[in-house]
């Protein structure tokens, strides 16, 4: 009968422990939720998503390169989002140490980008985006979606970075 009642008050403890982690704001429930969306458990805030393609992406360039691409400089930012995530992957190989791309991170990456700069994916078609994605599935998920299913685009929609030149294709 004792050993029930230990058993009962360490389960009872440790659901008590899991919840004050996530619940109360501290530095571990930060670092658990933030895991959680890199794994894709958990979606992405607009603004964790708006935060988060500011902060991968300037590890490497300043934030102008991005506001200020467009169309005219390259393919939309689906495709250059999957070129950074091979670019980390080889790098890593050749003994880097940046932290991989999540498909997550990825998903919500283009989607902040295409939200604040622009989305001209429907003038490169279908097809040739997922050529270009090389068989990266959450891409080319994210590809297929129609815009008013992409959360993060959608309520950037109204929204541009300072500094871009929002550029949006329209199929005629």
């Amino acid at each position: 009968m004792k050993k029930s009642w230990w058993a009962i008050g360490s389960l009872f403890f440790a659901i008590a422990a899991a919840i004050g982690v996530l619940a109360i704001p501290n530095p571990l429930g930060e670092q658990v939720l933030a895991e959680a969306k890199y794994r894709g458990y958990i979606p992405y805030t607009t603004d964790d998503a708006v935060s988060l393609a500011y902060s991968r992406c300037t590890t490497c360039h300043n934030a102008d390169k991005m506001l200020k691409y467009c169309a005219r400089c390259g393919p939309p930012f689906i495709v250059t989002v999957h070129s950074m995530k091979k670019y980390v992957e080889l790098l890593n190989q050749k003994g880097g140490q940046f932290k991989p791309f999540s498909d997550a991170e990825a998903v919500a990456i283009t989607q902040a980008w295409n939200g604040l700069v622009g989305n001209w994916e429907p003038g490169w078609g279908l097809k040739n985006i997922h050529k270009l994605l090389q068989g990266d599935q959450a891409l080319m998920r994210l590809a297929e979606t129609p815009l008013e299913n992409r959360p993060i685009e959608m309520a950037l929609k109204s929204k541009s970075a300072p500094g871009a030149h929002k550029e949006t294709f329209t199929p005629q």
